[in-house]
């Protein structure tokens, strides 16, 4: 179980690359938003390619966080499964005892 919390919070703690193209991103759209009256008249041409640029700096972050989402829910799925093999081994073990031992009343 320990290292299935400490894989989801690896993958939950580096996103360098992510926040950088996040900052790139918000960085266009800020200047989007003060110069929109400049971007519209340059034509809808210039206009859809900035929406384009908008959308592949976001492809980054998308992409990563389909990955980790995965990542994470197999470290989850290990985690929960160890901790009901445990459960069922212990009943395991204490059925063995009372066969065994002559337990049962």
């Amino acid at each position: 179980m320990v290292m299935g919390g400490l894989g989801m919070s690896k993958l939950q703690f580096s996103q360098n690359a992510v926040e950088d193209s996040y900052k790139q991103a918000n960085a266009l759209l800020n200047d989007l938003i003060m110069n929109y009256r400049t971007v519209i008249a340059f034509g809808d041409k210039n206009v859809q390619y900035m929406l384009k640029k908008y959308s592949d700096l976001l492809r980054l972050p998308h992409d990563t966080n389909v990955k980790k989402s995965h990542v994470s829910g197999l470290f989850f799925g290990y985690s929960q499964a160890i901790r009901f093999v445990y459960i069922g081994f212990v009943f395991f073990v204490a059925s063995v005892f009372v066969r065994t031992l002559g337990l049962n009343s």
